[in-house]
């Protein structure tokens, strides 16, 4: 039989396998301070931009050395660009090449371990994998919700929320209603947390608040408090520097709610825009998701991951993110430090 995640995990690792050596040889380049061009700087921010596309993917097949595979980010986030690497203490840089060495070796082992399983799997009847495959799921899904943290977040959250919560089972009370109330968002983010892990893995948020996101203490560059703006959702689809993809844009006009906000940095450089839009169901906001990684794999396309990123995750389920800045740095460090996209 054809496992079609096991096919998805070895052609992704595969192909991160040929990305990393790409970006060693950019590492190598970058610390030598070779003809270090703006072309170059430009293709360096691809090659780290389909690595991190690729990580997930990487992570999801590994069964040991998680802290190692970690690692590939960690290398990634450090080289901030090819001058910076080039302003790198030796010291430094030798740790970079024993991680990057190391994530290799695993990746390498991780592809081998995956072919394995692939030939295992021609010789086993379908029908028998996924009934076993699902039964250990099952079980591991109920081992790992009571020995964690949801758990108790929601014996917790549970006392406070259940005159309101409870009654949602009965269709007396929508629950969703509380994330519209800003005093109750809070406790209703632990909620949804945990209805998430243990009821539906896609329970959409009701609105974009609702969300939330990330502190801004921890990014890179200071920047001052996001700043709501008035525009409609169509100055931004309809600019094509912004959004230069007419067919995303047009799926994204029909996303019933729109948030624009501004992030000014506290020195000088221009503000990074965020566009929020929230659909009804996960499913829209992952089609949308798909669509600018398809849009941005075309070639020629890759040019726009550098101004532009897009941010959609489990977390985020029917809401989809758009960060714009003229700097590809800031863009960068908001998408990493704030919304957690690696």
């Amino acid at each position: 039989m054809i496992d079609p995640v096991v096919e998805r995990q070895l052609s992704d690792c595969r192909e991160l396998l040929g990305q990393w050596k790409e970006f060693h040889e950019f590492m190598t380049m970058g610390v030598k301070g070779e003809n270090l061009t703006p072309e170059k700087e430009e293709a360096f921010l691809v090659i780290k931009s389909k690595i991190a596309m690729l990580h997930d993917s990487f992570m999801d097949a590994l069964t040991t050395d998680q802290n190692i595979g970690q690692a590939v980010l960690k290398i990634v986030e450090s080289a901030i660009t090819l001058h910076h690497l080039h302003r790198t203490s030796p010291a430094e840089v030798k740790k970079m090449e024993i991680e990057w060495h190391e994530s290799y070796l695993l990746l390498n082992n991780t592809i081998g371990g995956l072919e394995d399983k692939r030939n295992e799997l021609a010789n086993i009847n379908e029908a028998q994998y996924r009934a076993g495959k699902a039964a250990a799921g099952a079980q591991q899904k109920i081992n790992n919700f009571f020995t964690s943290g949801y758990f108790k977040l929601g014996a917790s959250a549970a006392v406070v929320l259940f005159a309101t919560v409870g009654v949602q089972f009965l269709g007396i009370y929508d629950y969703n209603e509380l994330g519209k109330m800003a005093a109750l968002r809070e406790p209703f983010r632990m909620w949804k947390t945990v209805y998430r892990a243990t009821v539906n893995a896609e329970s959409p948020w009701p609105n974009i608040e609702a969300m939330g996101r990330g502190n801004l203490s921890g990014t890179k560059i200071k920047f001052q408090d996001p700043e709501v703006k008035s525009d409609s959702k169509d100055t931004f689809l309809n600019d094509r520097k912004r959004m230069p993809d007419s067919e995303l844009a047009s799926k994204l006009k029909t996303a019933p709610e729109y948030q624009f906000e501004t992030l000014k940095p506290d020195k000088g450089a221009s503000p990074v825009e965020i566009h929020t839009f929230r659909y009804n169901e996960a499913t829209e906001a992952k089609g949308a998701y798909d669509r600018w990684n398809t849009f941005t794999n075309e070639k020629g396309n890759e040019k726009y991951r550098t101004n532009i990123a897009a941010v959609r995750d489990k977390y985020t389920c029917n809401i989809i993110v758009f960060l714009y800045s003229d700097n590809a740095e800031q863009v960068n460090d908001i998408r990493v430090n704030v919304y957690k996209q690696q």
